[in-house]
């Protein structure tokens, strides 16, 4: 499926109160939706939490937003100001897995493979990209949201209704997207969508890493961060520490476990049975075994492998309340170009999106 695209322009707060405004019942849906996720993933933990308690909780993140990025805090206040939504639940419909590690914890697997290919692999461009495996419920709030602010650069995200960046690139040629990881040190902090939309909002491939690493996170994940001169770096994060890997080689990916050695004592175990190893694993063979160059159709191909499902790479959902892959996307941060689709890699062609083309 095609995602909608959706136009914001002006100053942060400005741009944040037409989305807001623009998606208002959806906004409530999304945020009550993860409400209920984040709650009943704390019954299942053993945790016995409510209505009060959760947003209590959420509170507790918003003065590290508003003191890490003032302009990423100042659209999400303007998002909150739109829809009639408290900012609190809007916290918990944006960062569901850090608010939910914080809330709960829990083992680790589940959500998102991640790659890149270097322009000796795909015919001198860098491609960079993701599924995006979520809770089934988020598929249809997925769209992209195309950015003119006022100072900055201009921007492209894969996102869901009411939320700020996810997987995204600029018109400075920064591209960014992540995958989740769980570490056993979550607290209140700065969620990983803001880090994103901060990185998007970078002018170099540095800048936009160190919103990431120097952020104040309240939990783990995992970015991948390139640019339009082929420059390509992996951090892999915790809340209270990042580390930033250079892999080598044409191609690299990325599932949900941590590699970096100082960061293992601080990862969650995986559940047993956790796809993740597996998913890794299945992707690099399938990008080293592709025809070169690789394009944004053949990765596509890749990310709609179905071998030895329900482990694999293309998610359909086969375990209950399980995730599915909500989305797809596929990155040239040379050209500022995004192909992307809503659902499965399998379901059919991406689409095409380039920030010189996109209107107003």
């Amino acid at each position: 499926m095609q995602p909608r695209l959706v136009h914001l322009s002006g100053r942060p707060y400005d741009m944040g109160l037409q989305y807001g405004k623009l998606l208002r019942d959806e906004v409530h849906a999304l945020a009550e939706e993860r409400l209920r996720l984040s709650i009943a993933h704390a019954d299942a933990a053993g945790r016995r939490v409510d209505r009060v308690h959760c947003l209590a909780l959420a509170a507790r993140f918003l003065p590290a937003h508003e003191t890490y990025a003032p302009e990423v805090f100042a659209e999400f206040q303007g998002i909150a100001e739109g829809a009639g939504i408290a900012p609190e639940l809007l916290l918990i419909g944006n960062g569901l897995t850090d608010y939910r590690d914080a809330l709960a914890g829990g083992p680790a697997d589940g959500g998102c493979t991640a790659f890149w290919a270097r322009r000796e692999a795909a015919g001198g461009r860098t491609l960079c990209g993701q599924s995006w495996d979520m809770h089934l419920t988020a598929q249809p709030f997925v769209l992209l949201a195309h950015r003119r602010p006022e100072e900055g650069p201009e921007t492209l995200s894969l996102t869901t209704a009411g939320c700020l960046s996810l997987i995204g690139v600029n018109a400075d040629g920064i591209a960014i997207g992540n995958n989740n990881l769980i570490p056993t040190d979550p607290r209140p902090g700065v969620i990983y969508l803001a880090m994103i939309h901060r990185a998007l909002a970078a002018r170099t491939h540095a800048e936009a890493v160190r919103a990431v690493t120097e952020a104040p996170r309240a939990s783990g994940h995992n970015y991948y961060v390139a640019d339009a001169e082929g420059r390509l770096c992996d951090v892999e994060t915790t809340a209270a520490r990042a580390a930033v890997l250079s892999p080598e080689g044409p191609t690299f990916v990325h599932a949900n476990h941590y590699t970096d050695p100082g960061l293992l004592p601080l990862a969650a175990p995986l559940e047993p049975g956790a796809t993740s190893p597996y998913r890794e694993a299945r992707l690099r063979a399938l990008l080293a075994e592709a025809p070169k160059p690789l394009t944004p159709e053949s990765i596509r191909l890749c990310l709609a492998d179905h071998q030895d499902s329900p482990r694999s790479v293309c998610v359909h959902g086969e375990q209950p309340g399980g995730s599915i892959t909500c989305a797809v996307a596929v990155i040239c941060p040379e050209t500022r170009e995004m192909w992307a689709r809503v659902g499965n890699a399998c379901r059919g062609p991406l689409f095409r999106y380039a920030l010189s083309e996109l209107g107003s």
